[in-house]
């Protein structure tokens, strides 16, 4: 299995060559049906924001417990 947020579509054949079985992204276009088909992968598209803030929630956290920080995440989707 594979994961990368955002628009990670692109990257749908590298995965493939990696041999992953499965390819989690957060958006596509049109174009990379194909490229998921012939490379007889799985694709699961969990939407651009909602895979990006996973990491910022994370980063935050790490920052918090290492270095004392404040950290608050404001949830602010797009809908998209």
């Amino acid at each position: 299995m594979g994961i990368l947020s955002g628009f990670g579509a692109r990257e749908i054949e590298e995965a493939a060559a990696l041999g992953c079985d499965l390819f989690i992204t957060g958006e596509t276009s049109h174009a990379q049906y194909y490229d998921a088909l012939n490379a007889n992968i799985n694709v699961l598209y969990g939407g651009h924001y909602t895979t990006e803030i996973v990491g910022v929630q994370a980063l935050g956290q790490h920052l918090q417990e290492k270095f004392g920080l404040t950290f608050e995440f404001i949830d602010l989707p797009t809908g998209l």
